[in-house]
């Protein structure tokens, strides 16, 4: 027990780390007794006979214990410190002293206050508003195309995007900006809500949910492995039910991925936006800066950055309603926007629409596909029935000597075309190997008359 005194006075700094053998456990170095710690001194039973005096102080109970040793440990004891604690990459700073007035925040980015340590932002920009290359008028067909099962109503369609405390995810990481666009008749509507107080969240999550009542598809930049697990964990934490169950959800870096990942060095959304989109950002806050902008209010009453914030996830939603159009234009001619076409009609293929990977490929001039894409188109051909096509391409593989062509000539010759001459032609340009020397021989004895009755496949 004496142990335990010593290590707690050594975390509350009341004893030097090297232990003075001249200093009896519970008094502290200067000779007098902390608070809090003098019933765990040796002291007498007053009530035993003989003993006389004032009775001895009551024993604090561990959670006094405990919340005397928080309160000497900044950052511990506040929700600020429980953030500390749960390890997330942007650190919460201590309480403030004064609650930063959030009414005056909202007069300064003209947001509407909600509730105390919530406020909220509405945009309208006409549909035609140009966004590069595109516009933000609604494409259910470019949707549905992307993501078969989306409703064809663009009233049910939701954008979103979040900014949050760090990057780290988990229950450590705070969603303090929630960004919604939503497209009305004539224009997109675009609602953000920000968080000014760690202790309003659950009002906060409540006018989200709210604002996304009859969607019935959410589009996003990542957000099924960053927003949405996020906002999850933090209804989890505020005992409030999911948003987003049932659901159906476009996160549009999955097409971007299928699309550029072989072509570019990053699918970040400022790379889309520059490349695809044709509408590079300038001054904009990074997005990376947001949560230095949040703590500086939270710690100091410094707003001066949230417009910024602000402004930030406006962009991110714009690009996010702008970029279906144009990506299921990259997914119809590959060839056009420099994308993979190979992943593209493997995604189709997977879908199982084999005769619109089939054209895909097929529309690309024969030298601008590789040897595995021509393969692939060749194999379609082939489960077509279109031969001559499908011969065509081998043909012109085999003459690279390339072996799996040539072994697919060698197959055709000899089981479709009953031609075992050319077969044999084909099979001896196959890689040595105990499959090829099956298939010569038994071509050979084809040839001299001795082969098998029935056809033997392989």
């Amino acid at each position: 027990m004496s142990g335990l005194r010593e290590r707690l006075r050594r975390v509350r700094g009341e004893v030097p780390a090297a232990p003075d053998a001249g200093i009896p456990d519970g008094v502290a170095p200067d000779g007098e007794v902390p608070d809090g710690w003098a019933s765990d001194m040796a002291e007498p039973d007053a009530d035993a006979p003989g003993v006389t005096g004032p009775p001895a102080p009551a024993r604090p109970s561990l959670a006094d214990r405990l919340r005397r040793l928080g309160a000497a440990r900044p950052g511990v004891g506040s929700a600020a410190g429980e953030v500390q604690q749960r390890g997330t990459a942007a650190p919460m700073p201590p309480a403030p002293q004064v609650t930063p007035d959030d009414a005056a925040l909202a007069t300064a980015l003209a947001a509407e206050r909600l509730a105390p340590g919530v406020l909220r932002l509405c945009h309208r920009l006409p549909l035609a508003t140009p966004q590069g290359r595109c516009s933000l008028r609604p494409d259910p067909v470019a949707v549905q195309l992307l993501l078969p099962k989306a409703p064809a109503d663009a009233a049910g369609w939701v954008a979103l995007d979040t900014e949050t405390s760090g990057l780290a995810g988990g229950t450590g990481t705070w969603v303090f900006v929630v960004g919604l666009a939503r497209w009305r008749q004539c224009a997109l509507e675009i609602t953000q809500f920000l968080l000014t107080r760690l202790d309003a969240e659950q009002a906060f999550l409540t006018q989200l949910a709210g604002a996304l009542a009859g969607a019935g598809l959410l589009l996003s930049y990542n957000g099924k492995t960053f927003d949405l697990p996020l906002l999850a964990a933090r209804l989890r934490l505020a005992r409030l039910p999911d948003l987003t169950p049932g659901i159906a959800h476009l996160d549009l870096l999955h097409p971007v991925r299928r699309a550029f990942a072989t072509r570019w060095p990053d699918c970040r959304l400022p790379t889309v936006e520059q490349r695809l989109l044709g509408r590079p950002r300038s001054g904009d806050l990074p997005g990376a800066e947001a949560p230095a902008a949040w703590l500086d209010w939270l710690r100091h009453g410094d707003g001066r950055r949230l417009g910024a914030v602000l402004a930030h996830n406006r962009e991110d939603l714009l690009s996010v309603a702008a970029l279906p159009a144009l990506l299921a234009a990259v997914h119809r001619a590959p060839g056009g926007f420099g994308a993979d076409p190979l992943r593209i009609a493997r995604w189709r293929l997977a879908a199982g629409d084999a005769e619109g990977a089939r054209g895909l490929l097929a529309a690309m001039e024969a030298d601008a596909l590789d040897a595995t894409a021509r393969h692939l188109l060749a194999r379609l051909y082939a489960r077509a029935g279109d031969w001559p096509a499908a011969l065509a391409l081998w043909e012109r593989l085999a003459e690279a000597s390339d072996g799996t062509a040539c072994e697919a000539l060698a197959k055709y010759f000899e089981h479709r075309a009953r031609d075992p001459l050319r077969a044999l032609a084909y099979a001896e340009r196959l890689p040595p190997g105990a499959a090829a020397a099956r298939r010569r021989t038994r071509l050979l004895d084809k040839l001299a008359g001795g082969g098998p009755a029935t056809d033997e496949r392989d």
